[in-house]
């Protein structure tokens, strides 16, 4: 099977279209610069170009629709330039995937949900996002599963937990802390450090765009994250374990998305997956890594 890859220079793009090697597909990238994975075409595009992505994707079997803005912050100062991305980009995705007789994967996000009204959160919850990044991404989702409806283009929703593993951007919390901890500077969190995430490590992702891709499930939506809900205390103290400095705290970000447990029993129903990567083992990972 061939398969585009959209945002794959990026991080969660990079893991995906890694795995998606392994698993056999011929795997296209597809983003604003070269894709530095062995064994991946590269494509340079920009998918409000609905004309260059429509060439782009002729021939493929399926288009994993990864690229977006994925930067809370960047979508939050600049919400237009988050509309047209996430937005017109996916509707311009489900339009060259009708083209091409192509299945689409989109990387939606947990964060659509909104403050719970019950928990665990699956996928029946209501929907009410409050900011630019995670009202786009929904708006991306429902376009895409518009097509599927409308136009016969499949396409399932990947609603992935908070990601982490090596590669993530330089501010993150995992980056940003264990480089304080590393200049020997006091980590700060922002709030008192009660408030938890089911990190989900990027290798399990990638696993679930694979089962996805090969997958005729579609028009459904499914969560993707780890069992386990983690507090930013406790990162911090792993961090600082390993790298010992001080821990200060701070007053509460602004715009933070109120923490849910989130359930993935759907995505083990309907396509035989769960996290493998324990915590644990994703933060031995990031903090014996070699940075230079």
């Amino acid at each position: 099977m061939k398969a585009l890859v959209t945002g794959s220079a990026g991080f969660i793009g990079t893991h995906v279209s890694r795995a998606m090697l392994a698993d056999g597909f011929d795997v296209t990238g597809y983003d604003q610069k070269d894709t530095d994975e062995p064994g991946v075409e590269s494509v340079i595009g920009n998918f409000l170009d609905l004309e260059s992505l429509t060439t782009a994707v002729r021939g493929h079997d399926v288009i994993v629709h990864i690229g977006a803005i994925g930067d809370v912050y960047l979508a939050a100062t600049n919400p237009e330039l988050a509309a047209a991305v996430n937005v017109t980009g996916s509707t311009n995705i489900a339009l060259a995937a009708e083209a091409a007789g192509a299945r689409v994967v989109y990387a939606s996000t947990w964060e659509v949900y909104g403050d719970p009204v019950y928990e665990p959160v699956d996928e029946n919850h209501p929907c009410e996002p409050d900011h630019p990044y995670n009202i786009t991404k929904l708006a991306g989702e429902r376009m895409l599963l518009a097509a599927n409806r409308l136009r016969d283009v499949p396409v399932i929703a990947l609603r992935l937990g908070t990601a982490y593993g090596l590669g993530m951007r330089p501010n993150s919390v995992f980056e940003i802390f264990i480089a304080k901890a590393l200049a020997g500077e006091p980590i700060t969190i922002q709030g008192d450090g009660s408030q938890g995430r089911q990190f989900t490590h990027a290798r399990d992702i990638a696993r679930a765009f694979v089962a996805a891709a090969k997958s005729e499930a579609r028009g459904m939506p499914l969560n993707v994250v780890s069992p386990e809900m983690i507090s930013i205390k406790q990162l911090a103290e792993l961090v600082t374990e390993r790298f010992p400095t001080e821990v200060t705290y701070g007053q509460p970000r602004p715009g933070d998305v109120t923490p849910s447990y989130v359930s993935a029993s759907r995505i083990e129903e309907v396509l035989g997956w769960k996290a493998e990567v324990s915590f644990e083992e994703g933060m031995e990972e990031l903090l014996s890594a070699d940075r230079g």
